[in-house]
């Protein structure tokens, strides 16, 4: 979480003593199910279950495929003589033992290092899932607002930034919240970094139940709208970490999941 200074305080001041123009807000607030359904959340946006398990399992098992078909030609043509064709085309009699050798030593390294890969995956993939099971118990849905502000990335692209504001909030009081954020970044601009900036941390502890999204953690298109209505924030695990933001599927996409997850506990139920 960052944490800003300047003048906040001032702009807290002046929002809260006029009148402040009411926003839409979606409703009602999402709550996931279950752990798996964080994960699938979670996942949906970014293939980490292809990235941290399917493509590490599948780098290991070409390896050993190779060293099956090593072994199996070592059984039944120790010689060599049965693979008497190189590369090159040309005829050979055996392949030279330094070569068989090689072609042993390359694929035992092969090996070595994609169960290495392997295995540290498997270790992120473990601590994604007490950070899921984190979330499940201490998330707070909140919705997400475009800000009036973009982000330049410099080479021509605008991209939009959000405001995420507690469901839990009263319709004034996350209004307010909301049009302070919006004086703030007239008055700053988009700032720099990438984590979500609290209003708490701006405003003071008074404007709590806030956060400005520079960078949304979702597959976007520069110019383009996001299609999500809502966002999980889950307070750090440790002091001093990163707040957790876990974007909640659009309503097809969520349904969709929700069936999948229903379907797999039934066939484990029977």
């Amino acid at each position: 979480m960052q944490t800003m200074t300047g003048s906040g305080a001032g702009i807290w001041e002046r929002v809260t003593a006029g009148p402040v123009p009411g926003i839409s807000r979606p409703g009602p607030a999402p709550r996931a199910e279950s752990v798996e359904e964080v994960a699938a959340w979670a996942g949906s946006e970014d293939f980490r279950r292809t990235t941290l398990v399917t493509a590490p399992v599948v780098w290991v098992l070409l390896p050993i495929t190779a060293l099956g078909f090593l072994v199996q030609q070592a059984v039944t043509d120790p010689t060599g003589r049965g693979g008497n064709a190189s590369f090159f085309g040309e005829t050979v009699h055996a392949w030279p033992v330094w070569f068989v050798w090689l072609i042993w030593i390359a694929v035992g390294i092969w090996l070595l290092v994609s169960v290495c890969v392997l295995a540290l995956r498997l270790s992120v993939w473990r601590d994604l899932s007490r950070e899921n099971r984190w979330i499940h118990e201490r998330s707070v849905a909140h919705s997400i607002h475009r800000a009036s502000v973009s982000y330049d990335d410099g080479e021509g692209g605008a991209w939009a930034t959000h405001i995420a504001l507690d469901h839990r909030l009263d319709d004034g009081h996350a209004a307010r919240i909301h049009e302070a954020f919006e004086q703030w970044l007239l008055e700053n601009s988009a700032p720099p970094g990438s984590g979500p900036i609290s209003s708490e941390d701006l405003f003071g502890a008074a404007a709590k139940g806030g956060y400005y999204i520079l960078h949304m953690p979702l597959p976007q298109t520069a110019g383009e709208p996001v299609e999500h209505q809502w966002l999980l924030i889950t307070e750090p695990r440790a002091e001093g970490g990163d707040v957790l933001v876990t974007p909640v599927p659009v309503p097809a996409k969520l349904r969709r999941i929700r069936a999948t997850l229903r379907r797999r506990d039934e066939r484990r139920a029977r």
